[in-house]
Parts: C-alpha cells; sequence; structure tokens
C-alpha cells in the first residue's frame, strides 16, 4: 500500500475515533485533538527511531525508505504498544472525576487502539507485533520480528540502497 494511502486512512481514522469520543463526552473539539495525537501522531515513533539511529541528523528521502530499521536492523516503534490501551483506560477511570483529564485518557486509548488495530491489518502484523514485551523479548531484532520473507526482502533493499 502507497505511504500517503496509509497516512491517509490514520488520519482519517484518528479524526473520525476522536470526534465519536468527543460526541460521546459532548466535547467535539478536544475529542478531535486528542484523536489526532493518539490516532495519527503516535507515528512520530517512527522520525524518534530514525533520529536515534541516525544521531538526530534527518534525511526525508531516507526516512521514508525506512533505513532506520534497515541500518540498525532492529523494530523499536515504541509508541505503538497495545499495553498503553488498558493503562490509559485505567488513567481515565482514575481521573474520572476531571472531565478533560478522563476524556484525554479515554480518547488516547480509543484512538491509539484504532490505530494499532488498522496497522495490524494493513501491515498483515499479528497482535503480539504491537506489544512492546514481545518485541523486547525478541530484543527489538527485526528477523526475529518479521517474517522470513520480509526479512530476506529487505536484506535484498539493503544490498540495493548500499546500507
Amino acid at each position: 500500500m502507497p505511504l500517503s494511502l496509509h497516512l491517509f486512512i490514520h488520519f482519517s481514522l484518528a479524526i473520525l475515533s476522536g470526534y465519536l469520543a468527543g460526541k460521546y463526552f459532548k466535547n467535539i473539539k478536544l475529542g478531535i485533538l486528542i484523536g489526532f495525537i493518539g490516532g495519527f501522531l503516535i507515528d512520530l515513533d517512527h522520525v524518534l527511531e530514525y533520529l536515534l539511529v541516525f544521531n538526530f541528523r534527518f534525511n526525508l528521502l531516507h526516512f521514508f525508505q525506512g533505513r532506520q530499521f534497515l541500518v540498525s536492523d532492529q523494530i523499536h516503534l515504541w509508541f505503538h504498544a497495545w499495553e498503553y490501551v488498558p493503562i490509559l483506560i485505567l488513567l481515565a477511570w482514575l481521573f474520572r472525576k476531571n472531565k478533560v483529564i478522563k476524556i484525554i485518557f479515554f480518547t488516547l486509548a480509543f484512538s491509539g487502539a484504532v490505530h494499532l488495530a488498522t496497522d495490524m491489518i494493513i501491515n498483515r502484523c499479528s497482535f503480539n507485533f504491537y506489544t512492546l514485551t514481545y518485541r523486547a523479548k525478541h530484543n527489538f531484532a527485526a528477523r526475529e520480528l518479521t517474517s522470513p520473507e520480509t526479512y530476506q526482502e529487505n536484506q535484498k533493499l539493503k544490498m540495493e540502497l548500499g546500507i
């Protein structure tokens, strides 16, 4: 799937999930804002991973090629983790008396879950792949986290790109 379509799907679903949460809590503007953060800006962990691999030097073309994963041979994706969903829901419950904080935590959980579920479908990855504990258990190693076919495709791409 082209990256532009992938991002469009995430953007649309982030706004929709934020709208739905905002409508439920009767604060649509806050819902949409937080839905955008939790359902779209979750992908900023790709940028973070790139910057950490390349010591905060940024090359847009290299970023879109996914070189951060090819060079490090690891997949961290710090924000892409199902573990955050129950934690955020618990925080929403703990702060239930403060309506704004409750909306923020619940909407982050909801929009993040929509993003992760969508990634599972689009990227054809398992639930486990989108947990930090699973990735950590496998030392974040791309060889262990991706299918043998995907790993071989990435090795071929590394050679083509001269990495």
